[in-house]
């Protein structure tokens, strides 16, 4: 008999419910960025996500649950910062210190359109409190082992790394904010130059 000498049909691949719900965060920063929360539609979220609406409320029940969601993704990339810094145990730790302040300042100035985007919506307040108390407590941590051990100086290194994030993270806040005129650089630099007056080396 002759044979068919006919292609299959190719399937459409159906992609895992975590790859569809993180192409939904994805998609919520773009869109939500771009015009708002308010002003976002579900259809036009799930277009740029590349699936149905259908697909989208077996994720989430609104926009807003998305862009709660999106909120609580992009500080806890915030919190990865300064986990990966700080426990980056081949470097310094006055060092360590110096570059999470910086680091963390970049990333707050550099993901301000985030900020703006998602900081008004329901429950954002108790997710940023909750990982700045997470960020001050390693940084804490990480300077007290620092006099501990010797290799800087300071006294009361924990209320000194509170005050040390507030005042560059304030300060970031500020200025993507528009409530500040602030150049970015100088204020990345400034981070860098007060922790290292606060926690200075011991031998120095």
């Amino acid at each position: 008999m002759p044979t068919s000498t006919a292609q299959p049909r190719s399937q459409r691949r159906v992609r895992p419910a975590q790859e569809r719900r993180r192409d939904l965060l994805d998609a919520a920063l773009t869109v939500f960025v771009r015009r708002g929360v308010a002003e976002s539609t579900v259809e036009e979220l799930t277009r740029t996500a590349g699936m149905s609406k259908g697909s989208f409320y077996l994720h989430f029940s609104t926009k807003e649950d998305l862009a709660a969601a999106a909120w609580a993704r992009h500080m806890e990339s915030f919190a990865e910062v300064g986990e990966r810094i700080l426990g980056d145990e081949g470097v310094p730790i006055g060092d360590r210190l110096v570059t999470v302040l910086q680091e963390l300042t970049r990333f707050a100035l550099e993901h301000g359109d985030v900020h703006r985007a998602l900081y008004g919506i329901a429950g954002a307040d108790a997710v940023k409190d909750d990982v700045n108390e997470r960020l001050i407590a390693m940084i804490a941590a990480a300077a007290s082992t620092g006099v501990e051990t010797g290799a800087i100086r300071a006294t009361e290194p924990a209320l000194l790394a509170r005050a040390l994030y507030h005042g560059y993270c304030g300060a970031a806040t500020d200025a993507v904010g528009g409530s500040a005129q602030i150049d970015h650089e100088d204020l990345i630099r400034s981070a860098g130059a007060m922790t290292r007056a606060v926690f200075p080396a011991a031998t120095a």
